[in-house]
Order: C-alpha cells, then sequence, then structure tokens
C-alpha cells in the first residue's frame, strides 16, 4: 500500500461537510485540578498542590463527541449515566455544548464515572477514579435500542466508544452493528480491553492499542511483525474489519489485509500527555470515512491528530483548520494558535508566568532574533503576537514582505518562542485584556512612548520589560 500523495489528502479533507455522526458508548466526566507544587506535607512524603483551578470536562464517549462537534461534525449521543451530580453534570455540558442529551439515560444503580485528575505544570500528581461496581452490566437496554433504532436512518457513521464500564451489553452492540449494517452506515469501533473482541463482529473498523490487540489476538506486539500478525488474527474474529492499530511511540498501523497494510510514523516531538489521542484518532477516522475519504488516507490524517493531542497536557479537541495546518506546515504549526486556544492552553500551564511580546516581525533580522532569545530569561510560557497581513495593510499602506503564517513559521521555529498568537486588531489592547500576562516585553524605543497598549497593561497589573538593542 502506497502513502497518499499530499494533494489527495487535502481535497479529502477539504471535502469534508458537517457528516451526521452518532456516538455510542461509556460516558464519564473529566475533572481538572490544577495548580503549583512548593512543599511536601508534613503529615506525608507527598507534594502539596496549591489550587488554582478546577474545570469538568466530557470524558470517554463524550471526548469523542467533542472532538467531532469541533471538527464541524453534526453529533448525536448515546450512553448511560447514574442519577447523581456527577451525571447531572454531564447533561449540563452537553446542553451547554450543543449536544443533544436524548440518547442519553439515566439509571439510579448505576454509579456515573469521574476520572479526577491533579496537575501540576506539566505533571500529572495523581488520578481518582470513581467507577461503577465491578462486573457491572447494564441489561435494561430496550428503550436505548429503540432509540437507536429510530436514529440511525439519517446518520453517515455510528463510533462506539467502549471502556468497559458496563454500558454497553454485548446484545446491545450486536444490535446497533447489525442496524447500521442493513442501513449501510459504517461502524468504527474503540474496543475494551478485553479478549472477547467477537463482540464487535461486523463492525466495518476497529481501533484497538498496543495492549488491547495484544490481548485480543494472544500475539505480544514488540515489532512491525508482531503487529501485522496480531492485526491479521483480529480481522479473522471480526470478518474482514479494517485494523487501525495504535502502536504508541511507534505510530500506527493501517491493515486491510495481508497483502494491504501501511505504517504510518510518529508526528509527535514532545510527548507531554498521551491522554485522549485514541479518542482523536476514532473521531477523525470517523469523520473521513463517513465523507467517504479512502481508508489510507482517513489514517494518515488521524495520526496527525494523534500527534497533535499527545503534545498537550490534558485532553483537546482540535478545529479541523488547525490539523490541515499542521498537515502543510508541518510541527511548527503547533505552536501557531488562536486566542481561544491559547486560553484553553493557558489553563495547563502556570497563568502567572505569561510573557508576551507583539509586533509585526516582518523583514526578519540578527537583531529580531537577538531580542527573542532574550525571552527565555524571564522563565516564563512566552507568546509573540503578531499582527496579521490585513493589519499592517491597515496601517502601513502597503502589505508585509512575508505572509503572516510565513511569519508565524519562523517565529515559531525558535527555541524560545512557546506560542506564537495572528491578531487582526491595530494594536494588541484585546489581547492583553484576554490573556492577562505578567510581563509584556518591548523593545528599548518605546520606554518614553505613550502608545495605546500601556493603558491596557497598566489596568491589568502586567510589568513592562524594555530590552535594548531592537528596532522594530
Amino acid at each position: 500500500m502506497q502513502f497518499p500523495e499530499p494533494q489527495v489528502c487535502l481535497a479529502a479533507w477539504d471535502a469534508v461537510v458537517s457528516p451526521n455522526i452518532l456516538v455510542l458508548g461509556d460516558l464519564m466526566l473529566d475533572r481538572y485540578s490544577w495548580g503549583t507544587v512548593d512543599r511536601i506535607s508534613p503529615e506525608a512524603p507527598i507534594p502539596v498542590l496549591k489550587l488554582a483551578r478546577e474545570e469538568e470536562r466530557l470524558g470517554g464517549a463524550g471526548n469523542v463527541a467533542m472532538n467531532l462537534k469541533t471538527l464541524g461534525c453534526s453529533v448525536t449521543v448515546s450512553g448511560l449515566i447514574g442519577k447523581d451530580s456527577i451525571g447531572n453534570q454531564i447533561l449540563e455540558i452537553l446542553a451547554n455544548e450543543g449536544l443533544d442529551p436524548k440518547g442519553v439515560q439515566q439509571e439510579s444503580d448505576l454509579s456515573t464515572v469521574l476520572k479526577h485528575r491533579m496537575i501540576a505544570g506539566h505533571n500529572h500528581l495523581l488520578r481518582l477514579d470513581h467507577d461503577p461496581p465491578a462486573y457491572y452490566q447494564y441489561r435494561n437496554y430496550t428503550n436505548l435500542l429503540k432509540w437507536l433504532e429510530s436514529v440511525l436512518p439519517g446518520q453517515q457513521a455510528l463510533v462506539i466508544s467502549d471502556y468497559n464500564k458496563g454500558t454497553l451489553h454485548p446484545s446491545l452492540l450486536k444490535s446497533a452493528i447489525q442496524i447500521s449494517n442493513s442501513l449501510h452506515i459504517p461502524v468504527l469501533v474503540d474496543p475494551r480491553n478485553h479478549g472477547n473482541y467477537e463482540i464487535y463482529e461486523g463492525c466495518s473498523w476497529i481501533k484497538p492499542n498496543r495492549k488491547e490487540a495484544s490481548a485480543a489476538s494472544g500475539v505480544s506486539i514488540t515489532d512491525k511483525e508482531s503487529a501485522i500478525k496480531a492485526a491479521g488474527l483480529l480481522q479473522q474474529k471480526l470478518n474482514g474489519a479494517i485494523i487501525a492499530l495504535s502502536l504508541d511511540k511507534d505510530g500506527l498501523l493501517l491493515f486491510e489485509s495481508r497483502e494491504e497494510f501501511i505504517f504510518f510514523g510518529t508526528e509527535a516531538l514532545e510527548v507531554f500527555d498521551v491522554v485522549g489521542a485514541g479518542d482523536m484518532v476514532i473521531s477523525i477516522l470517523a469523520m473521513l470515512i463517513s465523507s467517504k475519504a479512502t481508508p489510507s488516507i482517513s489514517a494518515h490524517w488521524a495520526q496527525i491528530g494523534a500527534a497533535m493531542e499527545i503534545q498537550h497536557v490534558g485532553v483537546v479537541s482540535f478545529e479541523r483548520e488547525e490539523i490541515r495546518k499542521r498537515f502543510v506546515y508541518g510541527h511548527t504549526s503547533t505552536k501557531i494558535v488562536s486566542l481561544k486556544r491559547l486560553q484553553r492552553e493557558l489553563i495547563f500551564n502556570d497563568e502567572s508566568s505569561l510573557v508576551i511580546t507583539n509586533g509585526y516581525f516582518d523583514k526578519l533580522s540578527s537583531t529580531h532574533l537577538k531580542f527573542l532569545g532574550q525571552l527565555r530569561e524571564f522563565k516564563g510560557f512566552t507568546v509573540v503576537a503578531i499582527n496579521s497581513d490585513a493589519s499592517i495593510q491597515r496601517k502601513k499602506g502597503e502589505p508585509p514582505l512575508l505572509d503572516e503564517m510565513e511569519r508565524a513559521r519562523l517565529l515559531a521555529s525558535l527555541q524560545s518562542v512557546d506560542r506564537v498568537l495572528i491578531f487582526d486588531e491595530d494594536d494588541c489592547c484585546e489581547i492583553f485584556r484576554c490573556l492577562k500576562p505578567k510581563i509584556v516585553v518591548k523593545g528599548a524605543r518605546y520606554k518614553y512612548r505613550q502608545i495605546e497598549e500601556f493603558k491596557v497593561i497598566n489596568e491589568i497589573g502586567a510589568q513592562v520589560e524594555f530590552l535594548p538593542e531592537y528596532s522594530m
């Protein structure tokens, strides 16, 4: 099997409109508590987390639904939660995100799944799990199945996100797959860590990770040869399903047959957190397969999305354009972010350490590089905000020498720069108000000038640092 041509990949990505996709699976609540650690507890040899902020997000199948929604798909969610405070929080988030909760059932005898992560900087300190009882199995699925029968005819793909929390009875899975097959709807499965994959028989795709595939096939996956062997055995069990085998640091194996397979290498340069990578893979596969893209093109994009996911702490969703930029511009594009994305990322960093500078950064010279290299002296999370092409055209009466993406890519390639933000306003006032940086860095020539941004800097209480030998 040949790697897909870049132009063909882009054409397939750009051809996606807004497919209708149903997500069926284990719904969870992801709770994040993040802060800083500066001492050890006197009660035990453990770090003390000084809490800065908490946030709740959809997890499990809910994270897949959020990925698909952010990618621009029309998403329907189905699953089971308890009649408890955690379940009520999930319903509230679904409503706030505009995801229809009609396919979500609440059961009084079920404990809703909670994953509570405690994080300092990029380091996970502890995860507290709140799970249903061991061996719980939901059997009263008749109403849920009737609802699935009513909505599946309007879908273009069914994603089954199975975390083995007892909400997906094998008979429910079998019926949902049979209905989808009768409607010619592709079924994509992210399976449980369990050897019995016959419960997914009839699915179109299955996406196990290394551990899951080893358990289901009985093959210890240590290299490409063993991965191919395991994928072949899984495909036999599933009567011909396409296998997308996630191999963590070794990338992804797309296995259509023993004659048709391809290994996609990992795209990540740094790994901060592997949580959510599998959900990202199944989400992108579902979007593209439902839009009639080929398996190789779908898997290629899925691996790019997974690489972006593991370069962030915590679970994040990406807009379609963000992933497209990664494809076109390479790994430096992950440092080029929107204001909304940056605000989300700062949740997982120490917000008080934000250092920002701004300017055109056209006609880049050695003085620019020297200036930017000194940003690391402030020991913070560094952001360079640059004027968009349209902004420069308005202010200077002519376009910049380098377009905004060329300028952003060059800046993103510098080790001293953590993120690059393109803004369209004439000044950086709104950016400063939204991000509230600790330090704003300016060239020395601004020290005795009065500019609009200084009013905002005073308003938010930021510190201004002036660096010499720099001209904008």
